[in-house]
């Protein structure tokens, strides 16, 4: 279903932070992250409890309920380590796979577009997803109370601790725990210090495990009033067990899966990021009296790509040290110059310009590939020896070789490169070495492509 007005304002509007997410075990079952919802780990986990002797058929009145499960143990081993252990390790909880939601959870904290996640879950899959876009510097992740020193502008808290967490006993899966957590002023300092955002979702909730029911409970009761909430689940609004306990209006129920939820966000986002690049090329053009090209169709292709990628294209073209780049001010004409330059040698060459993942563009005529480039922009301040050194060094991890870079936004320092041969993919002996062997990779640089077209028709033969 279409995402409120509201939701999709507040995740496009300047200066972002306006939402902040509660994340449930629904967000963990879908691919490949693969972790079953509450409900199925806790009866399998109960199963396994009885074969093992650990428990009797009928000591867990409810064995579909973790947190009834976990009482049931506790009960007759004065500890949870029994659930906890079993729990961790069946379900390959450090290790999760992040699934798409998470990427995309991922990228919109680096954005600042998301102020802050409140996890019930346990897994580490969004903070996989962190770590492996760089998010180190941006977003900070607290997993324990003693932690709360270590917060930053935007953070990943775990409300009831994580796979990460040695002693079993920690873990809040029982009631009594809970009752201790806001006992001891943790949750209530989330709820009202970190969930202050404008607009609140709960997604993913799942089933209706009696820890977590009184854990949002707590959480909506703790929020400020003027705070705007909605629910997102994939199944009926009737058959939710979190939207009755939470007591929401049907108006905020938002029919939804958690990666339907994150795609639709952040395509929203990317829109306005597009828009944004679009005029920034506009201006580009006016202000520098560039030939006026038509770069739809690469707008276009990056919007297609989604948000974690186009991020990624962003730290490929700017030579960024993380895998991941926000979107900027002060990023908008160095990457619209980039491509207005990728125009103009579409223009002149009669080729396609495909923007391809790994962030190199390939040429293509009648679908057979021509020619392909690295992208590189220095950023307005790097010269050519700078330029030159990072371009090689990443030169390795393409898994196609590419024939040259492309390269703009350079300092003043820039000296323009000698004119490769009339064939840049054949050339000469000496160049053969060029492209194949270990040695420099030629460099292009786009204001010397404007200024000389026949170059242009050399270099995309």
């Amino acid at each position: 279903m279409p995402l409120p007005p509201e939701l999709l304002q507040a995740v496009s509007s300047p200066g972002g932070g306006k939402i902040a997410l509660v994340l449930g075990a629904g967000c963990s079952v879908e691919p490949p992250t693969n972790i079953p919802v509450s409900s199925v780990c806790s009866t399998e986990i109960h199963r396994r409890l009885v074969a093992d002797g650990i428990l009797q058929n009928g000591d867990c009145a409810n064995p579909a309920d973790l947190s009834a499960l976990a009482d049931a143990v506790f009960n007759k081993r004065n500890s949870q380590r029994d659930v906890v252990e079993r729990l961790r390790d069946q379900y390959g909880l450090k290790l999760a796979t992040p699934n798409d939601g998470y990427w995309i959870a991922a990228a919109l904290l680096c954005e600042g577009v998301i102020s802050s996640v409140v996890t019930l879950n346990y897994d580490l899959a969004l903070s996989t997803a962190l770590s492996e876009l760089g998010a180190d510097k941006i977003v900070g992740v607290v997993e324990r109370p003693e932690d709360l020193i270590h917060q930053k502008a935007i953070n990943l808290y775990y409300l009831h601790r994580n796979a990460n967490a040695a002693d079993p006993e920690l873990w809040v899966l029982r009631t009594a725990a809970l009752n201790l957590e806001w006992q001891g002023h943790w949750e209530p300092i989330i709820a009202t210090k970190v969930l202050a955002a404008p607009v609140v979702i709960f997604a993913g909730l799942g089933t209706s495990v009696a820890v977590l029911v009184e854990s949002t409970k707590l959480l909506k009761a703790a929020l400020p009033t003027l705070t705007k909430l909605y629910l997102a689940d994939p199944g009926n609004m009737a058959n939710s067990g979190f939207f009755q306990a939470l007591a929401l209006d049907a108006s905020v129920y938002i029919q939804s899966g958690w990666g339907e939820l994150m795609e639709a966000l952040s395509k929203r986002l990317l829109e306005e990021q597009i828009a944004r690049l679009g005029q920034a090329a506009t201006r580009k053009i006016q202000e520098d009296h560039l030939p006026n090209e038509d770069i739809t169709g690469l707008l276009g292709a990056l919007q297609n790509m989604g948000i974690v990628r186009v991020g990624k294209i962003r730290a490929y073209w700017l030579l960024y040290e993380k895998p991941y780049r926000i979107f900027e001010e002060n990023i908008l004409g160095l990457i619209a110059d980039l491509l207005l330059a990728l125009a103009t040698i579409s223009r002149i060459s009669g080729a396609e310009a495909v923007i391809m993942e790994d962030g190199r563009v390939e040429f293509k005529r009648a679908g057979r590939t021509v020619t392909s480039f690295i992208v590189a922009s220095g950023s307005g301040h790097r010269g050519k020896i700078s330029v030159e050194a990072e371009v090689q060094k990443r030169r390795p991890k393409y898994s196609q070789t590419p024939a040259a870079a492309l390269v703009g936004g350079t300092s003043a320092s820039w000296t323009t490169p000698p004119t490769p041969p009339k064939n840049i993919v054949e050339g000469e002996e000496s160049l053969h070495d060029i492209l194949r062997g270990p040695t420099t990779l030629p460099l292009l640089h786009i204001s010397e492509l404007r200024d000389n077209h026949d170059l242009i028709q050399q270099v995309v033969p």
